[in-house]
């Protein structure tokens, strides 16, 4: 009996120990989500003092490949000196129906940043508006405010940021670019 018994340890211990050194898949970090698949940049600028006074931009790119966005509604028109509450949407229209990636950034909030950068020389600033859920929260930027001043034009570059590590909610170095795009703005 006491040999059954030093047989019986020595095979549960062995199997305690092959256990401990056999990884387990659900005990392995997931690996962070891929860059999105974004071929639609829309904005809509709502003017704070004159709600009916909505303007809106759109940069599309069906074919990336070719390097021949479609350009033709990538122009917003802002009044001089005004505020408009913007909203910039994402959407992937390589699928059908359209997958609207807003959502999906939105949820993964904590490691997305939406920047703009105005060229020289266009009087627009831009504040962003919303946050994600890090403690303390962090800037996300699906929602923004521009300010404008004298009438000008120039580019308004928006790029959509993927930052799984070491987002801090300004810096728009950190992470791969999910998508870059410029608009033209015309401040009147």
């Amino acid at each position: 009996m006491k040999n059954k018994s030093i047989v019986l340890m020595a095979f549960v211990a062995t199997m305690l120990v092959w256990n401990s050194c056999n990884k387990d898949e659900k005990n392995v970090a997931a690996p962070d989500p891929e860059n999105e698949v974004i071929t639609t940049v829309k904005l809509v600028a709502t003017n704070t003092a004159d709600a009916a006074d909505v303007v809106t931009a759109q940069w599309k790119d069906l074919t990336p490949n070719d390097g021949n966005p479609d350009l033709t509604q990538a122009t917003l028109a802002l009044k001089k000196d005004a505020v408009y509450n913007v909203e910039v949407k994402f959407l992937d229209e390589t699928k059908s129906p359209a997958e609207d990636i807003t959502e999906e950034v939105q949820e993964r909030a904590n490691y997305h940043l939406v920047c703009y950068a105005p060229a020289s020389g266009l009087n627009v600033t831009v504040m962003r508006t919303d946050k994600d859920t890090n403690t303390p929260q962090m800037e996300l930027g699906l929602k923004g405010k521009f300010t404008t001043g004298a009438a000008s034009s120039g580019k308004l570059n928006i790029s959509l940021h993927h930052q799984p590590s070491g987002k801090n909610g300004t810096d728009c170095g950190i992470g791969t670019t999910d998508v870059a795009v410029d608009f033209t703005v015309n401040v009147l």
